[in-house]
C-alpha cells in the first residue's frame, strides 16, 4: 500500500441501512489491505423519502466505535465519522444536529432530489438532460455554500444511473455549472473527496471524474479526501494504488488523518 493511501476515509458497516457488515469485518478488512486508519461515515439521512430515513442511532453507533477501538485501536485508528444526505429543504435541521453530536470526520454528500434517488433509474425517468443535472449541480453549491460541510462526498455520483441512449456524459457541456459548485466549495474553505467506488461500478473513473478533478486543481484545490465508500469488506481500499498515484501525478495532496481532525486517533 502507498503512502498516499493508507487511509479510507469513506466505508460503511451494518450502522447504515445499506450494509450487512459487522464494524470488526471492515477493521479486519482494512488492517489486511494495510491501511493504518479507516473512517467509518455512516449514513445519516434527513429527507424522509429516503430509505434509511430514520435508521442512524448515534448512542448505538458510538458505542460501536468504542467497541472497535478497543479491539483494533492498538494497530488501526478507527474514526467516528457520518456521511450527512444534504438538502436545501432541511439547513437548519442538519445545522443542530452536527452541532449537537460529536464526529471526527463529516462527509456532506448529494443523494436525493425531489424525493427521488438520484443514483437509480427513477430520477431519471421522463426527465431531460437539462432537468437531470442543472438540478443537481444547483443543489451541489447550495450545499457547499451553506457552510455545513468541509468535505464534500462523490461529486457526479449520479452518472452511474445516467441513461446509455442519452450518449457520454458532455462535461464540456456541463462545466460552467460544474465550475460554480466547485467555486462555491472552495469558497467555503472545504475540499472534495475522490470516491474510488466510480471504478468499482464500471465507470472507468472515480468519483468525481478526472475531467472534474482537473478543474477543481485548476480552480485552486490543493487536496482531497480518498474513500472507497466500501459496504462490504473486500471493497474496503479498492483502486487506492492507482487513484492515489493519478492524484500524485496530478499534485494533488491526499489528506491523512492527522490533517484531519486532531480527535480522530482518540
Amino acid at each position: 500500500m502507498s503512502k498516499f493511501s493508507k487511509a479510507d476515509f469513506h466505508v460503511h458497516s451494518s450502522f447504515s441501512l445499506d450494509s450487512m457488515t459487522h464494524m470488526f469485518e471492515m477493521c479486519e478488512a482494512a488492517i489486511a489491505r494495510g491501511l493504518t486508519s479507516v473512517c467509518f461515515t455512516e449514513h445519516v439521512e434527513f429527507d424522509p423519502a429516503d430509505f434509511g430515513y430514520g435508521f442512524f442511532d448515534y448512542d448505538r453507533y458510538r458505542a460501536g466505535i468504542q467497541e472497535a477501538r478497543a479491539r483494533y485501536g492498538h494497530i488501526l485508528r478507527i474514526g467516528m465519522g457520518a456521511e450527512v444526505s444534504f438538502t436545501s429543504k432541511k439547513v437548519d435541521e442538519i445545522r443542530d444536529f452536527l452541532a449537537n453530536h460529536e464526529f471526527d470526520f463529516v462527509l456532506g454528500s448529494l443523494h436525493m432530489i425531489d424525493e427521488l434517488f438520484i443514483g437509480g433509474d427513477e430520477y431519471f425517468e421522463g426527465r431531460t438532460e437539462e432537468e437531470v443535472y442543472a438540478p443537481y449541480w444547483a443543489e451541489l453549491a447550495a450545499m457547499a455554500s451553506s457552510g455545513l460541510f468541509k468535505r464534500i462526498g462523490h461529486l457526479d455520483y449520479l452518472k452511474q444511473a445516467h441513461p446509455p441512449t442519452w450518449g457520454p456524459f458532455s462535461f464540456e457541456h456541463w462545466q460552467d455549472h460544474i465550475a460554480r459548485a466547485l467555486e462555491a466549495i472552495l469558497a467555503s474553505g472545504a475540499t472534495i473527496e475522490v470516491n474510488t467506488s466510480g471504478i468499482r461500478k464500471g465507470l472507468g473513473e472515480p468519483f468525481p471524474s478526472w475531467e472534474i478533478i482537473e478543474l477543481y486543481k485548476a480552480l485552486g484545490g490543493v487536496s482531497v479526501t480518498m474513500g472507497s465508500d466500501a459496504h462490504r469488506p473486500w471493497h474496503v481500499a479498492g483502486y487506492f494504488d492507482i487513484v492515489g498515484a493519478r492524484l500524485e501525478q496530478m499534485g494533488l495532496a491526499v489528506l491523512g488523518p492527522e490533517t484531519l481532525s486532531p480527535g480522530f486517533d482518540q
